[in-house]
């Protein structure tokens, strides 16, 4: 009967996914409780169970379990679950807590609509929980279908009354140095570090990298043989342009970088008003602004420099 005892403890630590030392205080928790309904006292009894044996002590002393009535047996049971659900869950909380900048793979489960708002969420199966990815989190490009496999973004966890809330999503611009991360294998041996990241979700992005061992080319490495690694992080963001941009100690280089594929003839850069003045060909005015201004706009959020686009005429053509 007693090794029945630890199997059924046991088990119910593994269908929960909790540590089995968690299951073994949290059934003690129950049995003191219900001791003390049983037979009274202000305090709880101390209460210990033999992990080899099975055998409950209470204040030092064997008890058998059989001297509990019928209420109190049923409450030791539904303190039991009770406790190992909160553990459940503080394990959950603090398992993905830390995971917080982490990749998550799931598959789209279910949508609900916000109040007052004509917009529907999305919700991503992980398995043993639910991530929440909201509709600003999402790309616009994309449309989802429940059962499409998804990769996203860990943003946040918050504690709630029942199990954590998890935040995705796939318009962080730390998604974007993850998912390169995952192609780039000079990354992940800290040969190379993603400096920043600019980003419009779904058009485009701009990706600041920093060789640490100057045996490797940063912008190379990042792209791949033929462009392969950088079109399998496109391919993840539904076709979203990936840029990758050398950093320098000279911003001047940083900002021809992120002008691309334009050329430069003169750059003025006034570091105390955070302002840079680029001049151009004027024939590639166009791809140094690129479409809608997005171009030009990733390159001042890449390097954190309001930039202005001029011709070589001295007339001014964007300013972000």
């Amino acid at each position: 009967m007693n090794i029945e005892f630890l199997e059924a403890i046991e088990e119910m630590a593994r269908t929960r996914g909790i540590d089995r030392e968690l299951a073994y205080e949290a059934m003690e928790k129950g049995i003191a409780e219900a001791h003390r309904e049983e037979f009274g006292g202000e305090t709880l009894p101390q209460v210990r169970i033999d992990r080899r044996s099975g055998e409950v002590y209470v204040n030092g002393q064997k008890f058998d379990l059989a001297n509990l009535g019928r209420i109190s047996t049923r409450k030791a049971e539904e303190l039991f679950r009770k406790e190992i659900l909160r553990r459940r869950r503080e394990s959950l909380y603090e398992m993905y807590a830390n995971r917080v900048g982490e990749i998550l793979n799931g598959y789209v489960h279910r949508f609900t609509r916000e109040r007052d708002r004509d917009q529907w969420n999305v919700w991503i199966n992980l398995g043993e929980l639910e991530a929440f990815l909201p509709a600003e989190e999402r790309l616009p490009t994309e449309r989802y279908e429940p059962g499409t496999r998804l990769r996203t973004y860990l943003y946040k966890v918050e504690k709630t009354q029942g199990d954590p809330k998890l935040y995705v999503s796939r318009a962080h611009p730390d998604f974007v140095a993850k998912l390169l991360a995952l192609e780039v294998p000079e990354l992940e041996q800290g040969m190379l570090e993603v400096v920043k990241v600019a980003r419009l979700p779904g058009v485009k992005s701009k990706v600041l990298v920093r060789g640490v061992d100057p045996r490797i080319d940063p912008v190379g490495s990042c792209i791949g043989p033929g462009g392969s690694r950088i079109r399998a992080v496109s391919r993840e963001l539904s076709g979203e342009k990936v840029d990758i941009v050398r950093w320098s100690e000279d911003l001047r280089q940083v900002l021809r970088g992120a002008l691309a594929p334009a050329s430069t003839l003169d750059i003025e850069i006034d570091e105390h008003a955070k302002k840079a003045v680029v001049t151009v060909p004027e024939h590639e005015i166009s791809l140094a602004i690129g479409r809608e201004g997005y171009n030009v706009e990733l390159a001042a959020k890449l390097t954190g420099y309001a930039i202005t686009v001029r011709k070589p005429s001295g007339e001014t053509s964007k300013s972000r």
